[in-house]
């Protein structure tokens, strides 16, 4: 239960910090409410949940448990969970989640494979979004990845899954998954967008599997470009991060898909100086380019890279709102947190039966 009271501490957290920010606690717990349904969760079960609270509260806080404090927590709690039971309920015309089989599972090395699935219903979403997969090795436990494809181009989904450790959804989906599987598809959600045509330069930054949400970026980007032959695009450079050159994947696509693109530019940054980490490495190959005040940079990849690069590009000049990733974990920083496949470790804070993988 470590881990599972580690995520509850980070939505407390979150809920603190953002009390003088209604309308982001609203718009957070309304999409949890969603993805909450593909565990089958009910009204009744949040009111249950709200009295053990009380309890638990009563009982850490001993001597100094007072009316006042109980009513500010409870107040504060039920106002997550009314956005969350609110966002549950706007979701009735979906389903609370999506049953697939694995059409394709491609090995790249022996710790990372691309996999293929096909939804059993129809399944929209935007790029540059993710998704939680459930495999039928462990029922109930979810695990977020980037959806790598464009929408529309043809019913699969591509997932790109490094396994992190032994016995999570990762090593599930690695070694011990095939084409004729079964698993399951949380609703999408995340924060990455190209947006309207950026101004000035665009800066895709990701680290190792957040590649997959650059490749689905890329693609939406070639597809507004082609129709459009008298618009001129501006330039767009994709830095791609990882420990070494063996860590590097998808290399024959991303090669074929630059050559044929003016207009973009990719960069591998691998390994590092000595004393530097490679996070520190791929954040100075980053602003060594020099990104526009007027530029955008969006960024996939795990929490400490994400912060690096973030405060990298904000010292170089680039605006702080001109940077977009998807959130990162709420509260202190000595919590545990999910590493791995996939960046933004915020989503994941309160994910129920959800285990690192």
């Amino acid at each position: 239960m470590a881990f599972q009271q580690a995520h509850l501490a980070r939505a407390f957290w979150y809920l603190l910090e953002h009390l003088d920010r209604p309308e982001e606690i609203t718009a957070t717990f309304t999409q949890l409410g969603r993805d909450h349904r593909k565990l089958g969760v009910r009204p009744a079960q949040y009111a249950a949940f709200e009295t053990a609270l009380c309890e638990a509260l009563r009982i850490r806080a001993g001597e100094h448990c007072t009316g006042e404090l109980e009513q500010a927590w409870v107040r504060m709690v039920r106002f997550g969970i009314t956005a969350m039971v609110q966002g549950a309920e706007a979701a009735l015309h979906e389903p609370p989640c999506w049953e697939a089989t694995v059409t394709a599972h491609r090995l790249c090395g022996s710790d990372l494979a691309v996999l293929r699935v096909r939804p059993h219903e129809t399944f929209r979403y935007r790029a540059g979004q993710y998704t939680a997969l459930e495999s039928a090795c462990l029922p109930h436990t979810w695990r977020p990845y980037y959806l790598a494809g464009e929408p529309g181009r043809d019913g699969d989904l591509e997932f790109h899954v490094r396994r992190t450790g032994p016995g999570g959804v990762s090593e599930a989906l690695v070694r011990h998954t095939t084409a004729g599987d079964r698993i399951r598809l949380g609703p999408p959600k995340g924060n990455l967008a190209i947006g309207e045509e950026p101004a000035g330069e665009l800066h895709l930054v990701a680290w190792d599997t957040g590649w997959a949400a650059m490749k689905a970026l890329l693609q939406e980007l070639e597809g507004r470009l082609r129709p459009a032959s008298e618009h001129r695009a501006g330039r767009v450079r994709l830095f791609l991060g990882a420990d070494g050159l063996s860590s590097l994947y998808d290399t024959e696509y991303l090669t074929g898909f630059e050559r044929s693109r003016p207009w973009l530019t990719v960069v591998p940054v691998t390994g590092g100086t000595p004393g530097e980490g490679a996070y520190d490495h791929l954040a100075r190959a980053v602003t060594r380019s020099r990104p526009s005040a007027v530029g955008r940079a969006l960024l996939a990849g795990p929490p400490a890279m994400v912060q690096t690069v973030t405060a990298a590009l904000t010292r170089a000049g680039l605006p702080a709102e001109h940077v977009r990733h998807d959130p990162l974990p709420a509260g202190p920083r000595d919590l545990p947190g999910p590493t791995g496949n996939f960046g933004p470790a915020g989503p994941r804070m309160f994910q129920g039966q959800s285990v690192p993988a």
